[in-house]
């Protein structure tokens, strides 16, 4: 039997090709994932002020929305109007009542109970099988809307155009909700971000003035500016945290658990941004001599 030689090379060759290119392919992730850990890490540190508050207020944000949205979580009271909705005498079980509930778009229960209650203020639970024709009152035949819609109909089925009617107003009111939570806390975000940027920016640019580095008319620019990339950036990284939670409520809690990381990697280079300024205050004015002194910690030189 003869081998032939040159398919072995031949095949020698292709592996050696692909094992090439395996290798290629791993290092150019490799390379990848650095230069994409390395740029979080420059943005993390050159904006902590703003990682820190987005990380903060989407925590706080996320986790009350999950809250919020749980019916179990209500006042008693609102319970109790959910279990008695559109019903002709008695009440719904618990867990028909929070069905009804939940039948209110996630983003208007995201707001909290007294949003809900403002919510329920000009609306009735519509049967959308009339109870006179044999409709029940589980949520899955009911849906609300305004009162005056719903008695004016009186004991008539609600026709397909009518549900759909309904149903967009819904929609209209919960894009208004979402929009509502997401300005809020956007707001929230820019302004702690430019509160804690303001501070730091103050701290180092007036040890860099003291210098001589920089004049006072250069520090005002300095600080004004950093302090309104700060507001700009919390306000971002905030509206597209909380952007997200409003288009999935469900996923809040999860998403409040991710901004954790966010916020505590934020204040750990807030952290050291402070120290650096320490360090510098301490080369110019001497405050751990001074406070040594102070103290009477300092060793008397014979």
């Amino acid at each position: 039997m003869e081998i032939n030689l040159n398919s072995i090379e031949s095949l020698t060759a292709k592996v050696q090709a692909a094992v090439t290119d395996t290798q290629n392919l791993a290092n150019q992730v490799i390379a990848k994932v650095q230069e994409t850990t390395t740029q979080i890490v420059d943005f993390a540190q050159a904006a902590p002020s703003s990682i820190a508050s987005a990380g903060i207020i989407a925590t706080q944000e996320t986790f009350k929305i999950a809250n919020n949205i749980r019916f179990e979580n209500l006042p008693a009271g609102l319970q109790l109007k959910f279990a008695r909705a559109g019903v002709r005498g008695g009440m719904r079980n618990i867990q028909e009542a929070a069905n009804v509930f939940e039948s209110i778009p996630a983003q208007i229960r995201a707001q909290g109970p007294e949003a809900i209650r403002e919510f329920c203020q000009d609306k009735d639970w519509s049967h959308i099988q009339a109870h006179v024709n044999g409709g029940g009152s589980e949520a899955t035949n009911g849906i609300f809307e305004q009162f005056w819609v719903n008695r004016a109909r009186g004991g008539v089925d609600m026709t397909p155009e009518e549900l759909a009617v309904a149903k967009q107003v819904l929609a209209d009111a919960a894009f208004k909700a979402a929009v509502a939570e997401v300005v809020g806390a956007v707001i929230k975000g820019a302004v702690a971000a430019a509160v804690i940027e303001l501070v730091f920016s103050i701290l180092e640019n007036s040890l860099l003035c003291v210098e001589g580095k920089i004049t006072q008319q250069e520090l005002v620019q300095k600080v004004a500016i950093a302090t309104a990339k700060a507001g700009i950036s919390g306000a971002v990284i905030t509206g597209i945290l909380l952007t997200i939670c409003m288009i999935f409520p469900p996923i809040a809690a999860l998403l409040g658990a991710a901004a954790i990381p966010l916020a505590v990697a934020g204040i750990g280079f807030m952290g050291v941004r402070a120290w650096e300024i320490f360090c510098h205050a301490d080369s110019l004015f001497g405050i751990t001599a001074q406070t040594q002194k102070f103290l009477g910690m300092t060793q008397a030189v014979s």
